[in-house]
Order: C-alpha cells, then sequence, then structure tokens
C-alpha cells in the first residue's frame, strides 16, 4: 500500500492544483441527488458547495483517507465566494495545510483552499475540517 499522507504531511504542505470544473451532466446529476421543491433555482450558476464538494473529492484521495483502519469524520466546513461560478465554467482549486496536530489518538487537521477562474482571478475560498482516527503517531 503506498503512504497515506494524512499520517505524515505538516501543515504548510500544498495540494493540487485540481480542476475542479463541473460540467452541466454533473451538475445534472448533484442537484437531482440533493435538490428538492425547496431548493432554490441557480440558473446558470452553481450550488455553492458544488465546487467545494469537487476539491474535497480531490483532497480525500490525496490524502488517503479511504485507506485501511482509518476513520474519518468532517468536522467543519466554510466558504465564501467572490462572485457565483457558471455551471461549465473552468475552475481550479489549491490547497494548502493550514493546522494538523494530535489529541486523544486522533489527528485534526484543516485545509485551505483557494479557487481560481481561467484568467487566475480568485473567486472563492473554503476551508475543510476533518478529524481521523487510525492514524499512528
Amino acid at each position: 500500500m503506498a503512504d497515506v499522507l494524512i499520517k505524515s504531511v505538516e501543515t504548510g504542505h500544498s495540494f493540487g492544483p485540481y480542476d475542479v470544473t463541473i460540467s452541466p451532466e454533473r451538475s445534472a446529476s448533484y442537484n437531482q441527488a440533493v435538490g428538492g421543491d425547496e431548493s432554490p433555482d441557480y440558473g446558470i450558476s452553481l450550488a455553492p458547495m458544488m465546487t467545494v464538494a469537487a476539491a474535497l473529492t480531490e483532497l480525500i484521495e490525496d490524502l488517503g483517507l479511504f485507506s485501511e483502519g482509518l476513520q474519518t469524520v468532517h468536522a467543519g466546513q466554510e466558504a465564501s465566494w467572490i462572485r457565483s461560478i457558471n455551471v461549465g465554467e473552468q475552475i481550479t482549486a489549491t490547497g494548502t495545510l493550514a493546522s494538523s496536530s494530535m489529541r486523544r489518538g486522533s489527528k485534526f487537521a484543516t485545509v485551505k483552499v483557494e479557487y481560481t477562474d481561467a484568467d487566475g482571478s480568485k473567486v472563492g475560498d473554503s476551508s475543510t475540517t476533518i478529524i481521523v482516527s487510525g492514524v499512528e503517531t
């Protein structure tokens, strides 16, 4: 098994860049899975958390969170946007491990992610906190 990054990663580590562009098909699938009559109609824009979810998918893989013996809790999520993102718009996510500490046998880690458009302009950012047990020190 390859090294599980969450076990050795240090604060300041960079992740990505990830292409988190959401295709029309992926947008429709997401909306069908989580939408309902009470969900707002975003028109040609994405539901705000879709881009965050796409970045998290990449981070989970890179950190090795599906490795045998690890149990992970998604403990917190924050996001802020400068502007809306349209379906199909090219977006890149770049992450940085902002904090990492061991407490009572579990690793607490926070990853901050910046989202940029095709011109390199920042469109938003997010912060994700996870708690991982099964990580040896």
